[in-house]
């Protein structure tokens, strides 16, 4: 594992095309179901374009990538349809382990922890144990055909996710699973380090949605040690600047993660790093794609919420779980819609669910009827 001296080799494959296709995809919990009404939105865009050839994702974002890959080879809206069903049979009792009484414990612990400090701290303490779902990540990803370079959709030529190293002094890591072996031509400047993988599979991913106080820290052997894995939001949210490392030239980016709408909420400029946020060191620079294509929910997903569950108390706790404790002191402290925003990002209800992935479908939807109108324009004006 080396930032700046990643591993190379050489390439099996033939020449890589003009255009290669990379998906990056934020976190943002639950609300990351988005990112499946989204894509589907999105499916003839990447048909015109190409093939997909990069897939990098942080947090939830990152399960998500890696069971899209694992799916890609029966084609994107196959991979897609089957994700969508997992998340709509998602709930509390599925998808994570242990006593409810003992989350709902660990619920106000927690917010009352945030409260007195917040951030994404370090600490073994967590409301929830997400196994039965990292269980079904590794069978879903099994079914779908797994990421080996061998096995995997042939023009799929990198997989990648984003997670933090914990301790002290916080760096990211970059897990990487390269079809050729190559990691990044050039590794100048890279602001993380680099674990490369033949075989990723669930822990890998849940190593990057490990947010402090909400889901355990995840521990892996890596060159003879082991290491102490946290959210990868704590190092790259969208980690753009991966994908394009990975030889990605033309970027889908699908943001879910609502930092701008806390940013507006609080009157703070949109470029805004939080102090927990791990910063640039001197000589790292971000590499940029020659085209970017952006969609994010301009929108709150509290409304969504309340209106899928908040007229049935049975339908409310069912969504909310363990931690409804912590909407009733958020809407006590600042208000119904904030105390709304903030659980979307844990809320898992069928309803909700279908919301929010219709939601992701829509805004979708709307970027790229934006783009065909702004090129015919353009056509237009180029008409004698």
């Amino acid at each position: 594992m080396d930032s700046k001296s990643p591993p190379t080799g050489q390439s099996a494959l033939p020449p890589a095309p003009a255009v290669q296709v990379g998906l990056v995809l934020s976190g943002g919990g639950s609300r990351s179901a988005f990112q499946i009404g989204a894509l589907r939105a999105l499916v003839p865009y990447i048909e015109q374009k190409g093939h997909i050839s990069v897939i990098v994702g942080s947090s939830v974002g990152a399960i998500n990538g890696i069971v899209i890959g694992s799916w890609l080879r029966s084609g994107l809206p196959s991979a897609l349809e089957r994700i969508e069903s997992v998340w709509l049979e998602r709930n509390f009792k599925n998808t994570f382990d242990g006593s409810p009484s003992r989350a709902f414990l660990r619920a106000i612990q927690v917010a009352v922890m945030q409260y007195v400090a917040p951030g994404p701290k370090s600490t073994d303490r967590a409301i929830f144990n997400p196994r039965p779902l990292m269980t079904a990540v590794d069978q879903l990803m099994e079914e779908g055909g797994g990421l080996e370079p061998e096995t995997r959709e042939k023009h799929l030529r990198a997989v990648a996710v984003m997670t933090t190293i914990d301790g002290p002094e916080r760096r990211g890591l970059l897990f990487v699973s390269a079809q050729d072996g190559v990691v990044f031509h050039d590794s100048a400047g890279i602001a993380f380090d680099v674990c490369l993988l033949r075989k990723m599979n669930a822990s890998h991913a849940f190593a990057s949605a490990a947010l402090p106080s909400v889901l355990p820290p995840v521990t892996l052997n890596l060159d003879t040690r082991q290491v102490r894995l946290v959210d990868g939001g704590i190092s790259d949210n969208i980690p753009v600047d991966p994908a394009c490392r990975l030889g990605a030239t033309d970027l889908i980016v699908i943001d879910n993660s609502g930092r701008r709408w806390w940013l507006d909420r609080v009157g703070k400029p949109h470029d805004t790093r939080e102090p927990w946020e791990i910063a640039y060191k001197d000589g790292d620079f971000c590499v940029r794609p020659n085209s970017y294509l952006e969609v994010r929910n301009t929108l709150g997903f509290g409304p969504l919420l309340k209106e899928a569950v908040g007229r049935s108390t049975r339908d409310f706790v069912a969504a909310l779980g363990p931690v409804w404790p912590i909407f009733k002191i958020l809407r006590g402290k600042l208000g119904e819609e904030v105390a709304y925003e903030a659980v979307s990002y844990c809320a898992l209800h069928p309803d909700y669910m279908s919301a929010v992935i219709q939601r992701g479908y829509e805004e979708a939807l709307g970027v790229i009827t934006k783009l065909a109108s702004e090129s015919a324009e353009r056509h237009a004006q180029s008409i004698p």
